[in-house]
């Protein structure tokens, strides 16, 4: 077995001590100072006794760049990027104890009491502090939550007062904070200073609290007062999701004043690696806040190892509304917010030079490395072109997570089409925003403003918010980070803003994701978040939350003693063991952030979840190689005698053996480079290490691990490549092992399969002679006899408590098993792995039949005498596992084993069926797409129509004759047998029609007939609605009397409501435009009769549309306006008319003059009438091609036409062609026939250079 030991690891538990992850038991004081040393120590008397007596010596103990507790989020990554030496604005950093002391100063209640509404004065007493008074707000119970906000919100008031700076004012606490304040005056006096927070919880991994908390210019004498200003703000009552302040440091540093300023972002999604930095002119705030009504300025910076762009950079003007600038007054300064008159858009003078661009690339890159993680860094450029790095902090919230196997809706269909910034989507009604309303907000409500304001930030107001859409805004200023954290959707819509906002109260579906494969963002009306659910692919979907799934043990992975001793037990380990490493493979199974390695850099519990990842690894690569030995062992049972079928097999046991070694030697660096920058950045010491190295190495990892090429599986390139290697193989070993070692009986039979073919069925029996007493054997004659009746090489192994059936099926394959006894307490077991060749032909198809056989198996009640069914699809496997614990008796297994072998022949090249007919909905089908489609957690309101759909579509296209087989139709309800029984009756007579064989007439009889009873009828119409062939569909007011001599358009959906593109209506007058829109989607399919009829209508479909011919009013059938518009839109569709528009010299004109060919389905006049054959060669040449042979080989008449058309030539009969004097008449008759008779004198031998040359012809 592996052990962690033989990988030679750095040990794992160092990275579960995160020193930037604050718990809430951390956060209490005495858990706070015990990494202190003693002199910091509080003492144990009351809060009211204490004073802020604070030693400054003590100052500069225990503030190692990772010491988070005291430095805070913004002070602890400031000074790892001085110390790394990049261009940080000097600051000092207001250490978490310094804050503290401030807060235990003692204060006078008379001064305090009226900001806290409702305080008990007795309680008070003449003396507290914050620190006494915040204790007491953790005592409140759940039910006094107003009374605790508006005390915080009391406090937060206090603080920034005058009331409370008096008191504290001449404190030491007070005072080492103007000694920093001078300090940073050494380098510059007149240099304006910003306090920024710096809590505890701020730009942390996972939790930006990006603009929560206030910065400020210092605008007096004192900074003290621009400190307790920053300081109240941690007293917000949104800011304490735990009813008290957290924990806070404050950062003094120099303010630049401003050129440019901004925010960027390293990556633009987890699969984007471009750099995007947005900035306004003047103070970064035009850009960070985000409530300024400015969409900034942005430059996409592509890196290096973009193939196209490489190195390279793009910039996208925004429009700027407002800037900010430093404003001196006094002895202070302020920023002060400027309304631009002339709003700048497509502003160049704006752009950063390419030296500026290349120090952007740089330094992000470098930050990146320090963080490990994708950074979020504020930027200013000062006066005189020099960049400064502000702040930095991880990125908590990328988009590229949410992807939908469906394309973005045509704009025609949408309300809106924007750009996504924090993705995800919602239902809910348009809310033009307005403050003055907020409260009358529906909850769910789809947010439209012209940009952010403050008061839509408050948590009450998110809360109810479903999602915003705004005309202006960011990609990563603070309101998008706020949203992206809150996982609320926001898309910027832009130009059509206006078009939008007058939709006002409208139902609507707001989604931002990637579309096949695309980023996009859009809102149509009504709601489409069902669609959209089951579309959605959980390619990219880790959680950050403990794995929940049952993953192997080291124990469970080694075999128990004694289990090589028989071929039975061996093989029911080694299949065992199989399925139990195909799970690490599955969602949850402890590899699945290794698939997105930029989203685990990312999370809060990144460390947590790496070790728990290598874990895994370990475990993986440990089971493997049992399984390995176990293989060996197993052929061991069959002796190692020279003659033995085996010998191959032991052989090849060693070249397997030496590249699994090879691989473990490939996987042990990877692990290494993997773990050690990530101890490295935890602790905050400085490792040489790139990020998007590290990133490669897990993805490396990823591939040692779970790549799988079937047909190269033997070249043992991954750890499942090894597993799926080493299945085929002792699946292939048993019938020799078991005749070699003596333990089994083998026989073999021979059987017909579809009447041509023949399959042959390997039986291996290892049960105990007599053990099995009374008990039925689980291989009875009718389970036997169900096997016969499909696959084409079958695998039977038959032990006293366990059934295996190895399936081949085609291009599909199969293992059933029935388990007396199956693990975890499950008692009688059927289980169902099925799976695919995905790459080869038809995979839409093929991924489509293995959703169709899950919902088959849940239609015939497979579990019937089970506990349940239970669907899992493992992605990476690719396979589907089918489960039914919980089985009474074993006749019962049995059963349910029966029916399930007739499913699986029904599945028989059914891929072909869906491949080639649109049956499902139109999209690209990957396995994640199945995956969702068949997860329990997601209610897919389309599924009994999809499910009901397919047993319709199969017989009544019978595709190649694929139907339903008889034996599985009897499996199903009665209701589903007359669906799939009137299916094969309108499929077989659908075809007649097409022959001819048989009027229109006859659909509409039978559809109408009394067999049927009315609710068939209508779901039979709805599936018909949505066939996509063109066969003509009776008029839907047919069967619904209450619809005649109406107008309407029918919108086919997947469910059996009606639902109308144009609503029923009495006239055109008021839908005439409706009309006129759904026309151009679909033409007359889905109209009513009367819309058939309207000749306007009809003439306007037929110009966009071909064959409308099938679906127009037997009225308009003898119009020859109609006629004409038809001819002129399909070459075709003169072949269909009457003989009398066949006739019809105008029709037939038309005709040719749009397809000259169409000549050929005139009357037989037409192509043989000189004189009118002579009108139609005017209008196009080409119909010569169909006129009547006799006329093309009659010298006279060909000179004729040649004397006005010389291309007639081209056309003649090959006897004049060889007629030198034809030719020569020809030339005479009108010169410029030379232009055509070289190609043609080509067929005859002759050449224009040799006429040339005997001044026979001359070049005009």
């Amino acid at each position: 077995m592996l052990h962690a030991a033989s990988f030679n690891l750095p040990n794992l538990r160092n990275l579960t001590n995160d020193p930037n992850q604050v718990t809430k038991a951390n956060r209490s004081p005495k858990r706070y100072f015990s990494s202190l040393n003693p002199v910091d120590v509080p003492d144990p008397t009351s809060l009211t006794k204490r004073t802020c007596c604070l030693p400054v010596s003590g100052q500069t103990a225990d503030c190692s760049p990772a010491n988070r507790e005291q430095l805070g989020g913004k002070g602890m990554f400031l000074q790892r990027m001085e110390e790394a030496g990049l261009s940080v604005p000097p600051f000092k950093c207001v250490t978490a104890r310094v804050m503290n002391a401030l807060e235990r100063h003692p204060l006078d209640t008379h001064r305090l009491a009226r900001y806290l509404p409702g305080i008990d004065h007795q309680w008070l007493g003449a003396e507290t502090s914050l620190t006494n008074i915040k204790e007491y707000l953790s005592t409140l119970p759940p039910s006094e939550q107003t009374k605790r906000d508006n005390w915080l919100l009391g406090l937060t008031q206090f603080i920034a007062s005058d009331d409370y700076y008096e008191q504290v004012k001449d404190s030491e606490a007070a005072q080492h904070i103007r000694d920093l304040r001078q300090k940073l005056n050494r380098s510059s006096k007149s240099q304006p200073v910003i306090v920024r927070s710096s809590g505890i919880n701020e730009d942390n991994y996972g939790d930006a609290q990006a603009g929560k908390y206030l910065s400020a210019v210092q605008k007096e004498d004192d900074v003290l007062r621009t400190c307790l200003e920053v300081m109240a703000s941690g007293y917000r009552p949104e800011l304490c999701p735990d009813g008290i302040p957290q924990p806070m440091a404050l950062i003094i540093q120099h303010c630049i004043d401003c050129q440019c300023g901004g925010v960027g972002m390293s990556f633009r999604s987890f699969w984007d690696n471009t750099i995007m930095f947005e900035f306004t002119p003047g103070q970064p705030k035009g850009a960070v806040a985000g409530q300024s009504g400015n969409i900034p300025h942005r430059i996409d910076i592509f890196r290096e190892d973009r193939k196209k762009e490489a190195g390279s950079s793009q910039y996208f003007p925004g429009t700027i509304s407002s800037h900010f600038i430093l404003d001196k007054k006094n002895n202070g300064y302020s920023e002060i917010r400027i309304d631009c008159a002339d709003v700048q858009s497509n502003d160049g003078g704006q752009r950063l030079t390419n030296k500026m661009v290349t120090k952007i690339r740089k330094a992000v890159t470098k930050l990146e490395n320090l963080l490990l993680c994708p950074v979020d860094v504020e930027f200013a450029i000062d006066r005189k072109g020099r960049l400064w790095l502000l702040q930095v902090r991880p990125v908590t919230r990328l988009s590229g997570d949410m992807v939908f196997a469906m394309p973005i809706p045509e704009s025609k269909e949408t309300l809106a089409i924007g750009e996504s910034i924090s993705e995800g989507f919602c239902t809910g009604p348009l809310w033009l925003a307005a403050r003055q309303e907020a409260d009358a907000m529906p909850k769910g409500a789809i947010v439209v403003a012209d940009h952010a304001e403050e008061w839509m930030l408050e948590p009450k107001f998110l809360k109810r918010a479903g999602g915003v859409v705004l005309a202006k805004a960011g990609f990563n200023d603070h309101v998008a980070i706020l949203l992206k954290q809150e996982k609320i959707t926001l898309m910027r819509a832009g130009e059509q803003f206006a078009a939008l906002a007058a939709q006002n109260g409208q139902q609507a579906t707001l989604a931002c994701a990637r579309f096949n494969g695309e980023p996009g963002a859009f809102i149509v009306a009504g709601d489409l978040t069902g669609k959209l659910a089951s579309h959605r692919s959980l390619a990219t979907a880790f959680s950050d939350a403990p794995l929940t799934e049952a993953v192997p043990s080291r124990d469970d992975l080694t075999p128990p003693e004694g289990t090589f001793l028989q071929v039975a037990s061996a093989f029911q380990w080694l299949s065992d063991q199989n399925a139990r490493l195909l799970a690490f493979f599955a969602p949850g199974g402890g590899l699945d952030c290794l698939a997105n390695p930029v989203k685990l850099s990312m999370s809060p519990q990144r460390s947590e979840l790496l070790a728990k990842t290598l874990d895994s690894v370990i475990r993986l690569v440990g089971g493997a190689e049992a399984l390995l030995d176990g293989y060996g062992a197993f052929l061991s049972l069959a002796g190692n005698g020279d003659q033995s079928q085996l010998k191959p097999q032991r052989e090849e046991l060693q070249q397997l053996i030496n590249r699994f070694e090879m691989l473990k030697q490939t996987i042990q660096p990877v692990l290494k480079r993997i773990i050690l920058p990530m101890q490295a950045a935890e602790k905050g010491q400085a490792y040489r290490g790139d990020f998007r190295q590290w990133v490669a190495d897990c993805q490396q990892l990823q591939s040692c691990l779970q790549a799988l090429e079937p047909r190269k599986a033997k070249l043992v390139r991954s750890v499942h490549e090894l597993i799926f290697a080493l299945h085929q193989r002792f699946v292939k070993a048993l019938a020799p092992v078991i005749l070699e070692s003596g333990q089994g009986r083998l026989s073999e039979e021979w059987v017909k399969f579809r009447l041509c073919f023949k399959k042959c069925i390997t039986f291996v029996d290892c049960t105990t002679p007599g053990k099995s007493g009374e008990k039925a054997p689980l291989l009875s004659p009718s389970v036997k006899e169900s096997i016969r009746q499909l696959a084409h090489e079958t695998i039977v192994i038959s032990m006293d408590e366990v059934l295996i059936v190895n399936l081949k099926l085609g291009g599909h394959q199969g293992l059933v098993e029935l388990l007396e006894n199956a693990e975890g307490g499950k008692g009688r077991t059927l289980r169902l792995k099925f799976s695919d060749d995905f790459d080869a032909a038809f995979s839409d198809g093929k991924y489509q039949r293995v959703w169709f056989l899950a919902q088959l198996l849940k239609a015939i009640k497979l579990d019937e005498k089970a506990a349940g069914i239970k669907l899992a699809c493992n992605p990476v496997a690719r396979e589907l596992i089918v489960e039914c614990p919980g089985m009474k008796t074993r006749e019962d297994m049995q059963a349910a084993f029966e029916k399930l072998m007739i499913v699986l022949d029904a599945m028989f090249a059914l891929d072909i069926a869906f491949d080639k007919a649109v049956i499902l909905e139109e999209s690209p089908w990957d396995f994640n797409l199945l995956a969702q489609r068949l997860n329990p957690d997601v209610t897919i309101e389309t599924d009994a129509f999809n499910f009901q759909h397919c047993l319709f579509s199969i017989p009544y296209l019978k595709i190649d004759g694929l139907t339903i087989s008889p034996a599985c139709c009897q499996l199903l309800s009665d209701h589903l047998q007359q669906v799939v029984h009137h299916a094969e009756r309108l499929g077989e007579l659908r075809e007649l029609v097409v022959r001819g064989k048989k009027p229109e007439v006859s659909l509409r009889e039978i559809i109408g007939g009394d067999e049927m009873s009315e609710d068939i009828r209508r779901e039979l119409i709805h599936h018909l609605l949505l066939s996509k062939t063109l066969d003509p569909i009776p008029p839907f007011e047919d069967f619904y009397d209450r619809f005649k001599d109406e107008y309407y358009i029918l919108k086919p959906t997947r469910d059996y409501k009606l639902t109308f593109a144009v609503p029923p209506s009495q006239s055109l007058t008021d839908s005439k435009e409706e009309v006129s829109k759904a026309l151009v989607k679909d033409g007359l399919k889905y109209a009513s009769q009367r819309i058939r009829g309207d000749k306007e209508l009809v003439i306007a479909a037929i110009k966009l549309h071909k064959d409308q011919h099938k679906y127009m009013s037997k009225e308009l059938e003898d119009d020859k306006d109609v006629a004409i518009a038809l001819v002129t839109n399909y070459e075709y569709h003169l072949r269909h008319l009457s003989p009398k528009f066949q006739d019809d010299f105008d029709v037939v004109r038309a005709a040719v003059a749009e397809y000259p060919r169409s000549l050929r389905f005139a009357s037989e006049r037409f192509r043989n009438d000189k004189d009118i054959i002579k009108e139609l060669v005017a209008i196009n040449i080409s119909c010569l091609m169909d006129v009547n042979e006799t006329l093309l080989s009659d010298r006279e008449y060909m000179l004729d036409l040649i004397t006005e058309h010389p291309g007639a030539i081209e056309f003649a009969d090959l006897e004049l062609i060889d007629d030198q004097l034809f030719i020569d008449s020809a030339k005479l008759r009108n010169p410029r026939v030379i232009r055509y008779i070289g190609g043609i004198l080509e067929n005859v031998g002759l050449t224009l250079s040799t006429l040339v040359d005997e001044n026979r012809c001359v070049i005009l």
